[in-house]
């Protein structure tokens, strides 16, 4: 166990996730708006590892700084959606959604850490992450590209990462693996089936390959976190590096996916 942790301390470091502060086109979009699952997912992560006194500093500044992203993309993808696209109705529609759980979301976040607002905010990150997901899905569809759905999926994987070491989290806060078992096997069973997705894309690049053979590896080594809990034991520490380490990768993957979808509305411009 010792030598598995020391692994992931070496793979594993403090990272920021990259993003451009103005949105202007749809695989940006797709993108940004992706990574609102992914922030929703990773707040409650981060609140939780901090009530568990779990490197409650860096929890801290990892809270703070998805908090204020996820404000900041909200804002761009409604000036995008207003400027580029016309405010569609069907994507002001999710943008609304997403503003009311937001405020509610965010609400709680701010209150002081216990066991009932703990509850709440896993909740709470749940419903956001499905009002994420829906503008995902109505900006897809407005692209009408077979690439624009890979940003989507690999993005989606950055959120799987975070919503995973955040079931995990709460299973070894709540001591309660009958309640989130269930969940947490879910989103495995999710990455596991789009990784494989991707790494089938007809579009991948000899280097968008070279990630996803990285991000396999290090998702198989991953499970054995997995299979420890299966045991009864917990090491939330531990599972937060690795998802770490997976969400820097998948964040570079979907940045790849993202021009490839440009360049292809480009050729078909042309």
């Amino acid at each position: 166990m010792k030598s598995f942790i020391l692994i992931i301390a070496l793979i594993a470091s403090s990272f920021s996730i990259p993003s451009f502060a103005e949105i202007n086109s749809l695989s940006q979009a797709i993108n940004e708006s992706g990574r609102l699952r992914m922030l929703s997912q990773r707040m409650a992560k981060a609140y939780l590892l901090k009530a568990m006194d779990i490197q409650p500093e860096k929890a801290h500044a990892q809270f703070i700084a998805s908090f204020n992203k996820f404000e900041n993309n909200l804002k761009d993808l409604t000036e995008f959606s207003s400027i580029h696209l016309g405010s569609p109705a069907e994507v002001e529609a999710t943008l609304k959604g997403i503003e009311i759980q937001w405020y509610q979301y965010k609400s709680e976040l701010n209150k002081n850490s216990n066991e009932f607002t703990a509850e709440n905010i896993l909740v709470l990150s749940d419903n956001t992450l499905a009002a994420c997901e829906a503008l995902v899905k109505e900006l897809e569809k407005t692209a009408e590209r077979d690439s624009a759905r890979w940003v989507n999926i690999s993005g989606r994987q950055r959120m799987l990462s975070q919503r995973i070491a955040k079931l995990y989290s709460a299973i070894s806060l709540s001591g309660n693996v009958a309640r989130y078992d269930s969940g947490l096997k879910q989103a495995i069973h999710e990455f596991d089936i789009a990784l494989e997705e991707l790494i089938h894309s007809p579009d991948n690049t000899h280097f968008v390959n070279h990630k996803l053979r990285k991000v396999s590896t290090q998702w198989n080594f991953s499970k054995q976190g997995f299979k420890i809990l299966d045991k009864g034991n917990s090491t939330p520490l531990v599972i937060s590096m690795t998802t770490e380490s997976i969400l820097k990768q998948m964040n570079d993957i979907t940045a790849l996916y993202e021009e490839i979808d440009k360049n292809k509305k480009l050729k078909s411009a042309s």
